[in-house]
């Protein structure tokens, strides 16, 4: 349990060698680390992914003050970190005022840590519910991300940006797009022109031809967008 808000930070010993770890070893730590803890769940770790060495003992954290994920960090120099997940790990304590039945939203997140230049696979990825004010341009479709690398370190139950992914622009900053709305299975298309760069899945602001109206929409292909609901 994590009481007052203060994060439990359990050390576990490895052999001081210089042989890289593999996930089964990881696993154990953590394993160890959450007993130790008192916490239940299990963390998502292939057993035959490769980790860098460490000279040092790897210590094992609640991620964000709750187990639903650890943060595994070696210490010694030249150090590395990695955020596992943890499947029915125990979430963090309930700021006040915050209530169960907060708006949210459907988004990728990542089912494991990923370093940069991974090809994302469809077991890289799974739906989860984020808070509806999350910002960020979120992808939202499997389909937008499979297959494209990424950029940057990612951490497992991390949601999934846009700007995590090379560039595959599908809107140019100027070009013309053309908009669609859906109202009530009623499909309406526009013409307009971009005011920023898109890709497939990204949010992004246009200028309706007609109105002159700046339109918040979601890239849905090459110079197509479509409106973002209850949102202009």
């Amino acid at each position: 349990m994590i009481r007052g808000g203060i994060a439990v930070v359990l050390a576990c010993l490895l052999p001081l060698d210089a042989a890289a770890l593999d996930g089964q070893a990881v696993q154990a730590v953590i394993a160890q680390a959450l007993r130790d803890a008192g916490q239940g769940g299990a963390p998502v770790v292939s057993a035959n992914r490769p980790y860098p060495p460490c000279m040092a003992p790897l210590n094992v954290a609640p991620h964000q003050g709750g187990w639903q994920a650890v943060q595994v960090t070696c210490a010694s120099p030249g150090g590395w970190s990695r955020v596992i997940r943890i499947e029915g790990g125990a979430a963090a304590p309930r700021l006040p005022g915050v209530t169960d039945d907060a708006p949210q939203r459907p988004a990728l997140v990542l089912t494991e840590s990923l370093p940069r230049g991974t090809v994302l696979e469809a077991t890289h990825l799974r739906e989860a519910p984020i808070g509806a004010r999350a910002r960020g341009d979120l992808v939202m479709s499997p389909e937008t991300a499979i297959g494209r690398r990424l950029k940057s370190n990612l951490g497992a139950g991390q949601p999934l940006l846009a700007r995590h992914l090379e560039h595959d622009w599908q809107v140019d900053v100027g070009g013309p797009v053309t908009i669609a709305t859906d109202l009530g299975g009623i499909r309406i298309e526009a013409a307009g022109v971009a005011l920023e760069p898109g890709q497939m899945g990204q949010d992004i602001r246009v200028t309706n031809a007609g109105s002159g109206e700046v339109v918040h929409v979601t890239v849905t292909g090459r110079n197509k967008v479509t409106v973002r609901p209850n949102i202009r």
